[in-house]
């Protein structure tokens, strides 16, 4: 018994499905473009109209569909516009990465400029010591003053 009815199934499944009318089409466009699915509702709209050409019901219903945005359409903007944001981020963050560097060759060349100073400043503070050491020697010299030299041999 089983079996007949699953053989009688499938033998009128082919002509349940081709046997579609004019509601049936409009309700399952209808049902896709209120979920949002514009490309079965057209899909469907654009079967319905095949097989019903005349009908104004599917007319209207298919440029209300040719209406609704599509979802790959916004996907796809949204996607250029992620990529876009990150463009701008990875921009913003060379911009910031080039700026740290600069800052950094600024700050090292500042550095060696002050250690430069730094040894100069000292030079100058031991060639000044190095003078009056001199000058001291050559008084002393003029003063009849030889110092002591001990001989190691």
């Amino acid at each position: 018994m089983m079996k007949k009815f699953i053989l009688l199934i499938v033998c009128l499944f082919p002509v349940i499905t081709f046997a579609q009318s004019v509601t049936d089409y409009f309700h399952i466009a209808a049902n896709y473009y209120v979920n949002a699915n514009k490309k079965n509702a057209q899909a469907a709209i654009q079967e319905g109209i095949q097989k019903f050409p005349n009908n104004q019901k599917l007319k209207d219903l298919a440029s209300k569909i040719g209406e609704l945005p599509d979802p790959e359409d916004e996907q796809n903007q949204q996607d250029q516009q992620n990529q876009d944001n990150q463009d701008q981020q990875d921009k913003e963050q060379q911009q910031q990465d080039q700026q740290k560097d600069e800052m950094q060759q600024q700050q090292q060349h500042q550095q060696q400029q002050i250690n430069r100073e730094d040894a100069q400043r000292m030079l100058d503070a031991i060639a000044q010591e190095e003078k009056e050491l001199q000058e001291k020697l050559q008084k002393k010299e003029r003063a009849g003053y030889r110092p002591k030299i001990e001989k190691n041999w």
